[in-house]
């Protein structure tokens, strides 16, 4: 760690991201992003986090497709800005719940096709194909326990 606390958090963002499988440096921007609470160009987030402006193009983007942050386009600015959505929590928690129904989905169209000899064997498939479909029931609610985010109302969250 360091004497930064702002520092420490953008690092240990990209840490935990990418544990999770994504890009560090996504997580990093998210952490910025989350820090600074106002919306941030490309070359900004280039300068305060010291990547290129392709990393950062490439990792807004993927961001903005996961749902935590969005492009905003500032008056009288020709360069995008990206900002944190209000709780991120609740996008990521979105996306683990559908991808977790599109791969129910898939097991479960696969498993169906399965051979008559292989009951046993599609037994066990669907029942994997269920418990991906109840985690994303679960993910739905707990998105709902924790309730809507700051500046939404309850059907938009």
């Amino acid at each position: 760690m360091s004497d930064s606390p702002i520092d420490d958090l953008i690092q240990t963002m990209g840490l935990m991201w990418s544990a999770d499988g994504g890009p560090r440096i996504a997580g990093q921007i998210l952490g910025y992003l989350l820090i600074e609470g106002e919306p941030r160009t490309l070359a900004q987030m280039c300068e305060a986090l010291q990547i290129s402006k392709g990393s950062a193009s490439t990792n807004a983007r993927l961001l903005e497709a996961k749902g935590v942050v969005r492009r905003v386009h500032p008056v009288g600015s020709r360069q995008d800005g990206f900002l944190a959505v209000p709780n991120p929590s609740h996008s990521l928690l979105k996306s683990v719940a559908k991808r977790l129904r599109v791969q129910a989905d898939e097991i479960s169209d696969i498993s169906a096709r399965f051979p008559d000899e292989r009951a046993d064997a599609q037994r066990r498939i669907a029942d994997f194909a269920e418990f991906y479909r109840q985690s994303a029931d679960f993910m739905d609610e707990w998105t709902a326990r924790i309730g809507p985010a700051r500046g939404e109302t309850a059907q938009e969250s």
